[in-house]
């Protein structure tokens, strides 16, 4: 798994290292992060050399009249602000089972999945998606994508439960120096254990047949699926 050095860009990485019955999946065309604080010169310059040229912010819309994208006002970016989950700070502190919100974002917004989807699916230079963390909304997003290009469960799997990892030493500082940024006080609670994301599989599975097939039901097509196969394969 590719991880690239960043400084307000956090958990940045490509979908690479996954199994598939082609080979396995590469870096190059798909970025991956989080973007809680202002890029830094330093992270534009590093989308540059990767050649970035469109990002998606999964944000809620609240979250982006809050603190507005960088990227949406550069001419140099194609932004798009495609809302997956509204972050809710209400549920702070409260226990709730992760998986159920991923699979109400699945439910309850199956046009703006279509709507990344078919985005993803036309693009021919390389992208970057993100949401705060990188964690949520953006695993999820990266749990389709890897399915389109049939990597195996176990290496999507890992790929999601890594994240926490990667977060966990910027959320640290954040709560220690009491910045606001981060609601959570309590850093286990950003976790990304791998059931959250076996269960929305398993719901998937019973519901749609699985991934590709959910993919399928909100009208991503064949060409669609196979043209993000090709940008990982």
């Amino acid at each position: 798994m590719t991880v690239y050095q960043t400084e307000n860009i956090i958990n940045c990485r490509a979908l690479d290292g996954c199994r598939t019955p082609d080979g396995l999946t590469k870096a190059g065309m798909i970025v991956r992060c989080g973007i809680p604080k202002t890029p830094t010169e330093k992270d534009i310059a590093l989308l540059r050399s990767l050649g970035v040229k469109t990002i998606i912010d999964l944000r809620g819309r609240l979250e982006v009249e809050a603190m507005p994208s960088f990227f949406e006002k550069n001419a140099e970016f194609d932004y798009h602000n495609i809302p997956l989950l509204e972050a809710d700070p209400a549920l702070t502190g409260k226990p709730f089972d992760l998986w159920k919100l991923y699979v109400a974002s699945l439910e309850n917004n199956p046009e703006r999945y279509a709507q990344a989807l078919h985005l993803i699916a036309s693009l021919t230079q390389p992208f970057l998606y993100h949401c705060f963390l990188g964690k949520d909304r953006t695993g999820l997003l990266s749990a389709l994508l890897l399915s389109c290009a049939g990597a195996c469960e176990e290496d999507i799997y890992r790929n999601y439960e890594c994240t926490y990892d990667l977060i966990k030493p910027f959320a640290e500082k954040e709560i220690a120096a009491n910045t606001g940024l981060i609601w959570e006080k309590d850093v286990t609670r950003l976790k990304s254990d791998r059931i959250n994301l076996i269960k929305t599989f398993a719901f998937l599975k019973e519901k749609y047949g699985g991934a590709t097939a959910y993919l399928e039901s909100i009208e991503i097509s064949g060409e669609e699926i196979n043209a993000i196969k090709k940008m990982l394969i």
